[in-house]
Protein backbone atom coordinates (compact mmCIF):
# COMPACT_ATOMS: atom_id res chain seq x y z
CA UNK A 1 0.00 0.00 0.00
CA UNK A 2 2.88 2.11 0.65
CA UNK A 3 4.12 1.62 -2.44
CA UNK A 4 0.97 3.03 -4.62
CA UNK A 5 1.16 5.62 -2.40
CA UNK A 6 3.71 6.77 -3.46
CA UNK A 7 3.55 6.21 -7.24
CA UNK A 8 -0.18 8.27 -6.82
CA UNK A 9 1.34 10.79 -5.01
CA UNK A 10 4.01 11.09 -7.75
CA UNK A 11 1.60 11.36 -10.98
CA UNK A 12 -0.58 14.15 -8.74
CA UNK A 13 2.68 16.03 -8.34
CA UNK A 14 3.41 15.68 -12.12
CA UNK A 15 0.11 16.87 -13.04
CA UNK A 16 0.30 19.65 -10.85
CA UNK A 17 3.36 20.98 -12.20
CA UNK A 18 2.11 20.74 -15.41
CA UNK A 19 -0.97 22.64 -15.08
CA UNK A 20 1.17 25.10 -13.31
CA UNK A 21 3.55 25.52 -16.04
CA UNK A 22 0.37 26.03 -18.91
CA UNK A 23 -0.82 28.64 -16.34
CA UNK A 24 2.21 30.83 -16.22
CA UNK A 25 2.76 30.01 -19.98
CA UNK A 26 -1.01 32.01 -20.93
CA UNK A 27 -0.25 34.21 -18.13
CA UNK A 28 3.23 35.38 -19.75
CA UNK A 29 1.39 35.30 -22.61
CA UNK A 30 -1.10 37.67 -21.57
CA UNK A 31 1.41 40.33 -20.27
CA UNK A 32 3.83 40.36 -23.83
CA UNK A 33 0.45 40.96 -25.64
CA UNK A 34 -1.99 42.84 -23.26
CA UNK A 35 -4.96 40.83 -24.21
CA UNK A 36 -6.44 38.43 -22.09
CA UNK A 37 -6.90 36.42 -25.52
CA UNK A 38 -6.16 35.80 -28.42
CA UNK A 39 -9.64 34.66 -29.41
CA UNK A 40 -12.98 35.84 -28.95
CA UNK A 41 -13.87 33.20 -27.57
CA UNK A 42 -11.18 34.17 -24.75
CA UNK A 43 -13.29 37.12 -23.42
CA UNK A 44 -16.12 35.19 -21.69
CA UNK A 45 -19.56 36.98 -22.49
CA UNK A 46 -18.57 40.35 -23.81
CA UNK A 47 -17.16 38.43 -27.32
CA UNK A 48 -20.31 39.70 -29.29
CA UNK A 49 -20.12 43.45 -28.08
CA UNK A 50 -16.11 43.53 -28.21
CA UNK A 51 -16.82 41.96 -32.09
CA UNK A 52 -19.32 44.72 -32.83
CA UNK A 53 -16.99 47.54 -32.22
CA UNK A 54 -13.95 45.99 -33.43
CA UNK A 55 -15.90 46.05 -37.07
CA UNK A 56 -16.97 49.71 -36.43
CA UNK A 57 -13.29 50.50 -35.41
CA UNK A 58 -12.47 48.88 -38.70
CA UNK A 59 -15.21 50.66 -40.98
CA UNK A 60 -13.86 54.14 -39.18
CA UNK A 61 -10.48 53.43 -40.10
CA UNK A 62 -11.22 52.85 -43.84
CA UNK A 63 -13.53 56.30 -43.90
CA UNK A 64 -10.34 57.99 -42.17
CA UNK A 65 -8.15 56.62 -45.33
CA UNK A 66 -10.81 58.22 -47.59
CA UNK A 67 -10.52 61.35 -45.78
CA UNK A 68 -7.22 62.01 -45.79
CA UNK A 69 -6.91 61.79 -49.76
CA UNK A 70 -10.27 63.89 -49.66
CA UNK A 71 -8.82 66.88 -47.77
CA UNK A 72 -5.82 66.65 -49.49
CA UNK A 73 -8.41 66.86 -52.77
CA UNK A 74 -10.17 69.98 -50.75
CA UNK A 75 -7.24 72.26 -50.03
CA UNK A 76 -5.69 71.78 -52.97
CA UNK A 77 -8.51 72.82 -54.75
CA UNK A 78 -9.50 75.72 -52.24
CA UNK A 79 -6.20 77.04 -52.59
CA UNK A 80 -6.37 76.78 -56.34
CA UNK A 81 -9.99 79.08 -56.57
CA UNK A 82 -8.31 81.04 -54.10
CA UNK A 83 -5.79 82.46 -56.58
CA UNK A 84 -8.13 82.12 -59.41
CA UNK A 85 -10.21 84.45 -58.17
CA UNK A 86 -7.15 86.56 -57.63
CA UNK A 87 -6.20 86.12 -60.97
CA UNK A 88 -9.56 86.99 -62.20
CA UNK A 89 -9.67 90.73 -60.00
CA UNK A 90 -5.73 90.94 -61.42
CA UNK A 91 -7.44 90.58 -64.93
CA UNK A 92 -10.06 93.05 -64.65
CA UNK A 93 -7.09 95.25 -63.80
CA UNK A 94 -4.81 94.62 -66.45
CA UNK A 95 -7.67 94.63 -69.05
CA UNK A 96 -7.96 98.70 -69.07
CA UNK A 97 -9.80 100.63 -71.45
CA UNK A 98 -7.83 103.52 -71.16
CA UNK A 99 -4.03 102.14 -71.59
CA UNK A 100 -4.09 101.52 -75.22
CA UNK A 101 0.05 101.62 -75.55
CA UNK A 102 1.23 99.73 -78.59
CA UNK A 103 4.42 98.00 -77.91
CA UNK A 104 7.39 97.04 -80.27
CA UNK A 105 5.63 93.96 -81.04
CA UNK A 106 2.53 94.72 -81.65
CA UNK A 107 0.53 94.23 -78.65
CA UNK A 108 -0.45 96.88 -76.83
CA UNK A 109 0.94 96.47 -73.05
CA UNK A 110 -1.78 95.29 -71.28
CA UNK A 111 -2.32 92.09 -73.57
CA UNK A 112 1.20 91.40 -72.59
CA UNK A 113 -0.07 90.74 -69.12
CA UNK A 114 -3.10 89.39 -70.18
CA UNK A 115 -1.02 87.10 -71.81
CA UNK A 116 0.74 86.26 -68.69
CA UNK A 117 -1.99 86.20 -66.61
CA UNK A 118 -3.85 83.11 -69.22
CA UNK A 119 -0.75 81.01 -68.86
CA UNK A 120 -1.13 81.40 -65.11
CA UNK A 121 -4.79 80.46 -65.61
CA UNK A 122 -4.06 77.30 -67.69
CA UNK A 123 -1.41 75.82 -65.57
CA UNK A 124 -3.84 76.59 -62.57
CA UNK A 125 -6.68 74.70 -64.10
CA UNK A 126 -4.47 71.48 -64.83
CA UNK A 127 -3.26 71.34 -61.23
CA UNK A 128 -2.65 67.58 -60.03
CA UNK A 129 -2.47 66.54 -57.02
CA UNK A 130 -1.32 62.61 -56.54
CA UNK A 131 -2.55 61.66 -60.51
CA UNK A 132 -5.83 63.34 -60.08
CA UNK A 133 -6.39 66.42 -61.93
CA UNK A 134 -8.61 68.58 -59.79
CA UNK A 135 -10.09 70.51 -62.55
CA UNK A 136 -11.01 67.84 -65.27
CA UNK A 137 -14.16 66.42 -63.42
CA UNK A 138 -14.12 62.97 -62.27
CA UNK A 139 -11.13 60.70 -62.03
CA UNK A 140 -9.05 62.56 -64.45
CA UNK A 141 -5.89 61.21 -65.63
CA UNK A 142 -4.70 64.06 -67.71
CA UNK A 143 -4.50 68.07 -68.51
CA UNK A 144 -8.17 69.09 -69.08
CA UNK A 145 -6.82 72.45 -70.26
CA UNK A 146 -5.57 72.59 -73.89
CA UNK A 147 -1.92 74.61 -74.51
CA UNK A 148 -2.60 78.41 -74.66
CA UNK A 149 -0.56 77.88 -77.89
CA UNK A 150 -3.36 75.43 -79.43
CA UNK A 151 -6.18 77.57 -77.50
CA UNK A 152 -4.99 80.30 -79.59
CA UNK A 153 -3.63 79.29 -83.06
CA UNK A 154 -5.16 76.05 -83.29
CA UNK A 155 -3.39 71.59 -83.07
CA UNK A 156 -3.47 69.43 -84.91
CA UNK A 157 -5.41 70.66 -87.83
CA UNK A 158 -8.23 71.82 -85.76
CA UNK A 159 -8.55 75.63 -85.57
CA UNK A 160 -8.06 78.25 -83.16
CA UNK A 161 -9.59 80.83 -81.31
CA UNK A 162 -8.01 83.48 -83.99
CA UNK A 163 -9.55 81.98 -86.39
CA UNK A 164 -12.65 81.11 -85.11
CA UNK A 165 -12.88 85.19 -83.90
CA UNK A 166 -12.00 86.17 -87.74
CA UNK A 167 -14.84 84.13 -88.99
CA UNK A 168 -16.91 85.57 -87.04
CA UNK A 169 -16.03 89.76 -87.68
CA UNK A 170 -16.52 88.60 -91.85
CA UNK A 171 -19.79 87.47 -90.96
CA UNK A 172 -20.28 90.21 -88.48
CA UNK A 173 -18.77 93.29 -90.72
CA UNK A 174 -20.25 91.84 -94.02
CA UNK A 175 -18.83 92.62 -97.77
CA UNK A 176 -18.89 96.74 -97.29
CA UNK A 177 -17.32 96.42 -93.69
CA UNK A 178 -20.93 98.43 -92.41
CA UNK A 179 -22.39 95.64 -90.66
CA UNK A 180 -24.23 93.57 -92.82
CA UNK A 181 -26.48 96.88 -94.41
CA UNK A 182 -27.01 98.02 -97.73
CA UNK A 183 -27.35 102.08 -98.37
CA UNK A 184 -28.79 101.96 -101.48
CA UNK A 185 -27.72 105.34 -104.31
CA UNK A 186 -29.99 108.14 -104.28
CA UNK A 187 -32.99 108.67 -106.37
CA UNK A 188 -34.01 111.87 -107.23
CA UNK A 189 -36.78 113.56 -109.03
CA UNK A 190 -36.46 116.76 -110.70
CA UNK A 191 -38.55 120.02 -111.88
CA UNK A 192 -36.27 120.62 -114.85
CA UNK A 193 -32.64 121.19 -113.46
CA UNK A 194 -33.74 121.28 -109.81
CA UNK A 195 -34.49 118.57 -107.68
CA UNK A 196 -37.60 118.05 -105.82
CA UNK A 197 -36.95 115.01 -103.95
CA UNK A 198 -34.15 112.26 -103.32
CA UNK A 199 -34.55 109.23 -101.37
CA UNK A 200 -32.17 106.93 -100.75
CA UNK A 201 -32.52 103.15 -98.07
CA UNK A 202 -30.81 101.32 -95.72
CA UNK A 203 -31.53 97.84 -95.47
CA UNK A 204 -30.37 94.59 -93.65
CA UNK A 205 -29.15 92.16 -96.01
CA UNK A 206 -31.11 89.04 -94.99
CA UNK A 207 -32.87 87.07 -91.72
CA UNK A 208 -30.01 86.39 -89.74
CA UNK A 209 -28.16 87.27 -86.34
CA UNK A 210 -25.16 88.35 -88.06
CA UNK A 211 -24.03 92.35 -88.01
CA UNK A 212 -25.97 95.04 -87.11
CA UNK A 213 -30.29 95.10 -86.59
CA UNK A 214 -32.13 98.21 -86.93
CA UNK A 215 -34.24 98.83 -84.15
CA UNK A 216 -35.61 102.59 -85.04
CA UNK A 217 -35.16 105.65 -86.23
CA UNK A 218 -35.70 109.23 -84.85
CA UNK A 219 -36.50 111.97 -87.19
CA UNK A 220 -36.27 115.64 -86.53
CA UNK A 221 -35.11 116.72 -89.52
CA UNK A 222 -37.93 119.84 -91.54
CA UNK A 223 -38.78 118.59 -94.43
CA UNK A 224 -37.55 115.26 -94.22
CA UNK A 225 -39.79 111.81 -94.45
CA UNK A 226 -38.60 108.64 -92.66
CA UNK A 227 -40.41 105.49 -93.75
CA UNK A 228 -40.15 102.31 -92.00
CA UNK A 229 -38.35 99.89 -89.99
CA UNK A 230 -41.36 98.02 -90.25
CA UNK A 231 -40.51 95.31 -87.42
CA UNK A 232 -39.93 93.00 -89.42
CA UNK A 233 -36.86 90.72 -90.18
CA UNK A 234 -34.79 91.63 -92.31
CA UNK A 235 -35.89 95.41 -91.41
CA UNK A 236 -35.45 98.61 -93.57
CA UNK A 237 -36.44 102.47 -94.05
CA UNK A 238 -36.17 104.78 -96.46
CA UNK A 239 -34.91 108.67 -95.87
CA UNK A 240 -36.55 111.11 -98.61
CA UNK A 241 -35.95 114.81 -98.83
CA UNK A 242 -38.41 116.74 -100.15
CA UNK A 243 -36.70 120.32 -98.69
CA UNK A 244 -33.72 121.81 -96.85
CA UNK A 245 -33.51 120.58 -92.75
CA UNK A 246 -32.39 123.48 -90.28
CA UNK A 247 -29.14 123.69 -88.71
CA UNK A 248 -29.22 122.12 -85.12
CA UNK A 249 -31.95 119.76 -86.35
CA UNK A 250 -31.14 115.80 -85.76
CA UNK A 251 -31.49 112.47 -86.75
CA UNK A 252 -30.94 109.31 -84.47
CA UNK A 253 -30.76 105.62 -85.96
CA UNK A 254 -30.91 102.88 -83.73
CA UNK A 255 -29.31 99.69 -84.25
CA UNK A 256 -28.71 96.75 -81.71
CA UNK A 257 -25.91 94.19 -81.73
CA UNK A 258 -25.75 90.39 -82.04
CA UNK A 259 -25.90 88.12 -81.34
CA UNK A 260 -29.22 88.38 -78.98
CA UNK A 261 -29.46 91.88 -80.82
CA UNK A 262 -30.77 93.44 -77.13
CA UNK A 263 -27.65 96.10 -76.73
CA UNK A 264 -28.58 99.27 -78.48
CA UNK A 265 -25.69 100.95 -80.66
CA UNK A 266 -27.40 104.52 -81.59
CA UNK A 267 -26.12 107.00 -84.53
CA UNK A 268 -26.69 110.71 -83.75
CA UNK A 269 -26.00 113.00 -86.82
CA UNK A 270 -26.94 117.29 -86.28
CA UNK A 271 -27.43 119.11 -89.52
CA UNK A 272 -24.53 121.47 -89.90
CA UNK A 273 -23.90 124.39 -92.47
CA UNK A 274 -20.52 122.55 -92.77
CA UNK A 275 -20.13 119.07 -91.61
CA UNK A 276 -16.96 119.54 -89.51
CA UNK A 277 -17.09 116.52 -87.36
CA UNK A 278 -18.37 112.78 -87.14
CA UNK A 279 -21.43 113.46 -85.93
CA UNK A 280 -22.86 115.57 -87.92
CA UNK A 281 -23.61 116.24 -92.02
CA UNK A 282 -23.37 119.02 -93.83
CA UNK A 283 -26.85 121.09 -95.56
CA UNK A 284 -25.63 121.33 -99.28
CA UNK A 285 -26.04 123.89 -101.68
CA UNK A 286 -30.00 122.00 -102.71
CA UNK A 287 -31.98 118.96 -101.51
CA UNK A 288 -30.39 116.54 -103.50
CA UNK A 289 -26.53 117.42 -101.84
CA UNK A 290 -28.08 117.92 -98.58
CA UNK A 291 -29.36 113.86 -98.82
CA UNK A 292 -26.42 113.05 -100.76
CA UNK A 293 -23.89 114.26 -97.62
CA UNK A 294 -26.41 112.68 -94.81
CA UNK A 295 -26.09 109.19 -97.24
CA UNK A 296 -22.22 109.55 -96.57
CA UNK A 297 -22.60 110.71 -93.15
CA UNK A 298 -24.88 107.38 -92.40
CA UNK A 299 -22.34 105.42 -94.45
CA UNK A 300 -19.11 106.14 -92.56
CA UNK A 301 -20.93 106.22 -89.03
CA UNK A 302 -21.88 102.49 -90.11
CA UNK A 303 -18.24 101.54 -90.72
CA UNK A 304 -16.81 103.19 -87.99
CA UNK A 305 -19.50 101.59 -85.47
CA UNK A 306 -18.99 98.13 -87.40
CA UNK A 307 -14.91 98.39 -87.02
CA UNK A 308 -15.13 99.62 -82.83
CA UNK A 309 -18.48 98.29 -81.67
CA UNK A 310 -19.58 95.71 -83.66
CA UNK A 311 -16.52 94.23 -83.90
CA UNK A 312 -15.86 94.07 -80.20
CA UNK A 313 -19.63 92.58 -79.73
CA UNK A 314 -18.49 89.99 -82.21
CA UNK A 315 -15.26 88.56 -80.86
CA UNK A 316 -17.62 88.40 -77.21
CA UNK A 317 -19.71 86.33 -79.74
CA UNK A 318 -17.04 83.86 -80.78
CA UNK A 319 -15.28 83.48 -77.68
CA UNK A 320 -18.44 82.84 -76.31
CA UNK A 321 -19.23 80.09 -78.79
CA UNK A 322 -15.49 79.15 -78.56
CA UNK A 323 -15.59 78.72 -74.47
CA UNK A 324 -18.86 78.03 -73.58
CA UNK A 325 -18.65 74.26 -73.65
CA UNK A 326 -20.01 73.19 -69.98
CA UNK A 327 -22.31 69.90 -70.15
CA UNK A 328 -21.20 68.78 -73.61
CA UNK A 329 -22.29 72.03 -75.41
CA UNK A 330 -20.48 71.74 -79.24
CA UNK A 331 -19.06 75.06 -80.52
CA UNK A 332 -20.52 76.81 -83.13
CA UNK A 333 -19.11 77.92 -86.25
CA UNK A 334 -19.99 80.51 -89.26
CA UNK A 335 -21.50 78.35 -91.94
CA UNK A 336 -19.19 79.72 -94.78
CA UNK A 337 -17.02 80.61 -96.47
CA UNK A 338 -17.64 82.77 -97.74
CA UNK A 339 -18.38 84.14 -94.63
CA UNK A 340 -18.73 87.88 -95.28
CA UNK A 341 -21.97 86.65 -96.62
CA UNK A 342 -22.98 83.51 -94.19
CA UNK A 343 -26.52 83.59 -92.68
CA UNK A 344 -26.16 80.51 -89.97
CA UNK A 345 -24.01 78.72 -87.60
CA UNK A 346 -22.94 74.75 -88.14
CA UNK A 347 -21.41 72.68 -85.36
CA UNK A 348 -17.79 73.00 -85.36
CA UNK A 349 -16.67 70.24 -82.59
CA UNK A 350 -14.94 68.18 -85.62
CA UNK A 351 -13.04 70.89 -86.55
CA UNK A 352 -12.23 73.24 -83.98
CA UNK A 353 -9.81 72.48 -80.73
CA UNK A 354 -11.14 71.39 -77.60
CA UNK A 355 -10.06 74.01 -75.03
CA UNK A 356 -11.32 71.79 -72.56
CA UNK A 357 -11.14 67.78 -72.72
CA UNK A 358 -11.87 66.61 -69.25
CA UNK A 359 -15.06 65.34 -68.06
CA UNK A 360 -17.80 67.17 -70.05
CA UNK A 361 -20.84 65.17 -69.86
CA UNK A 362 -24.41 66.77 -69.09
CA UNK A 363 -25.09 67.80 -65.62
CA UNK A 364 -26.18 70.83 -64.03
CA UNK A 365 -23.97 70.31 -61.06
CA UNK A 366 -20.18 69.25 -61.56
CA UNK A 367 -19.65 68.90 -57.69
CA UNK A 368 -20.89 65.80 -58.07
CA UNK A 369 -18.45 64.31 -60.73
CA UNK A 370 -15.83 63.79 -57.72
CA UNK A 371 -17.34 62.08 -54.57
CA UNK A 372 -15.77 60.67 -51.55
CA UNK A 373 -17.58 58.21 -48.87
CA UNK A 374 -16.54 59.29 -45.39
CA UNK A 375 -19.32 57.58 -43.26
CA UNK A 376 -22.53 55.48 -43.09
CA UNK A 377 -25.00 57.59 -45.43
CA UNK A 378 -22.74 60.18 -45.85
CA UNK A 379 -21.07 61.33 -49.22
CA UNK A 380 -19.32 64.34 -50.10
CA UNK A 381 -19.30 65.90 -53.44
CA UNK A 382 -16.21 68.13 -54.41
CA UNK A 383 -16.04 67.72 -58.04
CA UNK A 384 -14.85 70.45 -60.71
CA UNK A 385 -14.79 71.24 -64.34
CA UNK A 386 -12.37 74.18 -65.54
CA UNK A 387 -15.20 74.55 -68.47
CA UNK A 388 -17.49 75.74 -65.50
CA UNK A 389 -18.85 79.36 -65.94
CA UNK A 390 -16.59 81.37 -63.58
CA UNK A 391 -13.54 79.51 -64.69
CA UNK A 392 -14.06 79.24 -68.01
CA UNK A 393 -14.99 83.27 -67.88
CA UNK A 394 -11.38 84.02 -66.47
CA UNK A 395 -10.03 82.61 -69.61
CA UNK A 396 -12.57 83.74 -72.41
CA UNK A 397 -11.75 86.77 -71.70
CA UNK A 398 -8.16 86.63 -71.07
CA UNK A 399 -7.84 85.14 -74.53
CA UNK A 400 -10.40 86.72 -77.01
CA UNK A 401 -8.07 90.07 -75.20
CA UNK A 402 -4.88 88.65 -76.17
CA UNK A 403 -5.78 86.79 -79.75
CA UNK A 404 -6.94 90.50 -81.00
CA UNK A 405 -5.26 92.34 -83.71
CA UNK A 406 -4.74 95.69 -82.56
CA UNK A 407 -1.44 96.90 -84.23
CA UNK A 408 -3.19 99.02 -87.19
CA UNK A 409 -2.38 101.87 -84.00
CA UNK A 410 -5.13 104.30 -85.68
CA UNK A 411 -8.08 106.10 -83.47
CA UNK A 412 -10.28 103.64 -84.96
CA UNK A 413 -8.13 100.74 -83.50
CA UNK A 414 -8.08 102.82 -80.01
CA UNK A 415 -11.82 102.69 -79.81
CA UNK A 416 -12.46 98.92 -80.73
CA UNK A 417 -9.61 98.50 -78.16
CA UNK A 418 -11.32 99.93 -75.38
CA UNK A 419 -14.81 98.69 -76.58
CA UNK A 420 -13.56 95.31 -76.44
CA UNK A 421 -11.69 95.54 -73.21
CA UNK A 422 -14.92 97.04 -71.13
CA UNK A 423 -16.85 94.01 -72.85
CA UNK A 424 -14.28 91.91 -71.38
CA UNK A 425 -14.66 93.36 -67.73
CA UNK A 426 -17.90 93.27 -68.30
CA UNK A 427 -17.65 89.08 -68.08
CA UNK A 428 -15.10 89.00 -65.32
CA UNK A 429 -17.54 90.89 -63.13
CA UNK A 430 -21.45 90.91 -64.34
CA UNK A 431 -22.78 93.51 -63.11
CA UNK A 432 -26.22 91.56 -61.81
CA UNK A 433 -24.31 89.57 -59.54
CA UNK A 434 -22.74 90.35 -56.11
CA UNK A 435 -19.71 88.03 -56.27
CA UNK A 436 -18.24 85.65 -59.34
CA UNK A 437 -18.63 82.45 -59.84
CA UNK A 438 -15.41 81.63 -58.84
CA UNK A 439 -16.54 82.52 -55.30
CA UNK A 440 -19.55 80.30 -55.94
CA UNK A 441 -17.76 76.96 -56.60
CA UNK A 442 -15.72 78.04 -53.58
CA UNK A 443 -18.21 78.34 -51.42
CA UNK A 444 -19.92 74.81 -52.38
CA UNK A 445 -16.60 73.14 -51.82
CA UNK A 446 -15.81 74.63 -48.42
CA UNK A 447 -18.81 73.27 -47.20
CA UNK A 448 -18.20 69.70 -48.23
CA UNK A 449 -14.97 70.36 -46.21
CA UNK A 450 -16.28 72.01 -42.80
CA UNK A 451 -18.77 68.68 -43.34
CA UNK A 452 -15.60 66.60 -44.11
CA UNK A 453 -13.44 68.59 -40.73
CA UNK A 454 -16.59 67.78 -38.90
CA UNK A 455 -17.13 64.01 -39.92
CA UNK A 456 -13.16 64.08 -39.38
CA UNK A 457 -13.83 65.22 -36.06
CA UNK A 458 -16.63 62.89 -35.01
CA UNK A 459 -15.03 59.93 -36.52
CA UNK A 460 -11.75 60.22 -34.28
CA UNK A 461 -13.89 60.66 -30.82
CA UNK A 462 -16.14 57.61 -31.59
CA UNK A 463 -13.00 55.02 -32.58
CA UNK A 464 -11.68 56.87 -29.24
CA UNK A 465 -14.52 55.38 -27.45
CA UNK A 466 -14.65 52.57 -29.06
CA UNK A 467 -11.13 51.58 -28.86
CA UNK A 468 -11.39 52.39 -24.92
CA UNK A 469 -14.15 49.76 -24.22
CA UNK A 470 -12.19 46.93 -27.06
CA UNK A 471 -9.12 47.56 -24.44
CA UNK A 472 -11.55 47.32 -21.28
CA UNK A 473 -12.36 43.76 -22.69
CA UNK A 474 -9.16 42.66 -24.17
CA UNK A 475 -7.03 43.82 -21.51
CA UNK A 476 -5.62 42.85 -18.61
CA UNK A 477 -4.59 44.73 -15.44
CA UNK A 478 -1.03 44.38 -15.93
CA UNK A 479 0.19 44.63 -12.26
CA UNK A 480 -1.86 42.16 -10.93
CA UNK A 481 -1.05 39.95 -13.38
CA UNK A 482 2.56 40.33 -12.91
CA UNK A 483 1.53 39.75 -9.34
CA UNK A 484 0.09 36.37 -10.30
CA UNK A 485 3.18 35.12 -12.34
CA UNK A 486 5.49 35.91 -9.44
CA UNK A 487 3.04 33.58 -7.39
CA UNK A 488 2.69 31.12 -9.75
CA UNK A 489 6.57 30.80 -9.58
CA UNK A 490 6.84 30.79 -6.55
CA UNK A 491 4.34 27.80 -6.64
CA UNK A 492 6.11 26.17 -9.64
CA UNK A 493 9.40 26.29 -7.47
CA UNK A 494 7.85 24.48 -4.22
CA UNK A 495 6.20 22.08 -6.36
CA UNK A 496 9.51 21.02 -8.32
CA UNK A 497 11.14 20.84 -4.53
CA UNK A 498 8.45 18.35 -3.63
CA UNK A 499 8.16 16.62 -6.79
CA UNK A 500 12.03 16.18 -5.86
CA UNK A 501 11.88 14.68 -2.71
CA UNK A 502 9.01 12.28 -3.85
CA UNK A 503 10.73 11.32 -6.74
CA UNK A 504 13.96 10.00 -4.89
CA UNK A 505 11.87 8.31 -1.90
CA UNK A 506 12.48 4.47 -2.32
CA UNK A 507 12.15 1.17 0.39
CA UNK A 508 15.81 1.21 0.19
CA UNK A 509 16.29 4.66 1.28
CA UNK A 510 13.58 4.38 3.85
CA UNK A 511 14.97 1.34 5.48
Amino acid sequence: MAVDKITTSRAYMTKQVTTLSKTLQEKTTQLATGKVSNTYGGVGNSRLLDLELTQKVGRIEAYQDTIVTAELHIKSLNLTLERMEELRIDSKSAIDPNDFELQSDGQTRSQATAEVLLYEAVSLLNTEVAGYFLFGGSDADQNPVSAVSAILDGADGKDGLRTVMSEYAEANLGPNNNGRLDVSALTTNYAGPIPTDSTFTIAEDGAHDFGFDISSVTNGLSNVAVTGPGGGDPDSFDISFTGQPTVGETISITLTLPPDHTEPVTIELTAKSSANSADSFAIGADLEETAANLRAAISTALEEQASTTLRAASDEWAGSQFFDTFGGTEPMRVDGPPFDTATGLVAGGSTTVSWYTGENTATTNAREDKSAAIDDNLIINYGARANEQGLADVVKSLAIFVATDFTGGTDQDEIYYSQLATNLRGILQPSTTDQSGIVDISTEVSIAHRTLSATSDRHLQMKSSYQTTIDEIEGVDKELLAAEILQLQTNIEASYRASSIVYNLSLVNYL
